[in-house]
């Protein structure tokens, strides 16, 4: 049995006294509010933000992954020739829909779509080369 089973038994006071002692980091994946209030903390303390995004679309975490691209839509924009897995992409946008396709996210997929509609940047998506497969000569 877990602990945090045990935790949900106590009195509603108790709880606010141990989440007063707990730090922000463990705070921020106890509920929405407080990841809406510290979720820049994140970026502190994964080493790693990159493989975080990846997780997030690999679970398909959908409120997750609204405030993630809130924060990092301009500079995935402006990130041109991302490559992964001899492929390289136009920029990381394309290369994060290709990662909600491989992985069946289709939750996230929406996230992203729905932002690019609301920047005016979807048109014609569905035109445009988003990979080009790199062939390595011996």
């Amino acid at each position: 049995m877990s602990i945090f089973n045990n935790v949900y038994k106590l009195p509603n006071d108790i709880i606010k006294l141990i989440k007063i002692y707990l730090p922000y980091k463990t705070l921020v994946f106890i509920n929405n509010f407080y990841y809406n209030q510290y979720h820049y903390i994140i970026r502190k303390f994964i080493p790693k933000y990159e493989n975080f995004t990846r997780n997030i679309i690999k679970r398909d975490n959908e409120y997750v992954f609204k405030q993630v691209i809130e924060e990092n839509f301009d500079n995935w924009i402006k990130n041109k020739q991302y490559m992964y897995k001899n492929m390289i992409f136009n920029n990381y946008i394309y290369f994060i829909i290709y990662l909600c396709i491989e992985n069946n996210s289709i939750q996230c997929r929406e996230v992203i779509y729905d932002y690019l509609k609301k920047r005016d940047l979807c048109i014609n998506l569905h035109k445009k080369n988003i990979v080009k497969y790199i062939k390595w000569k011996n």
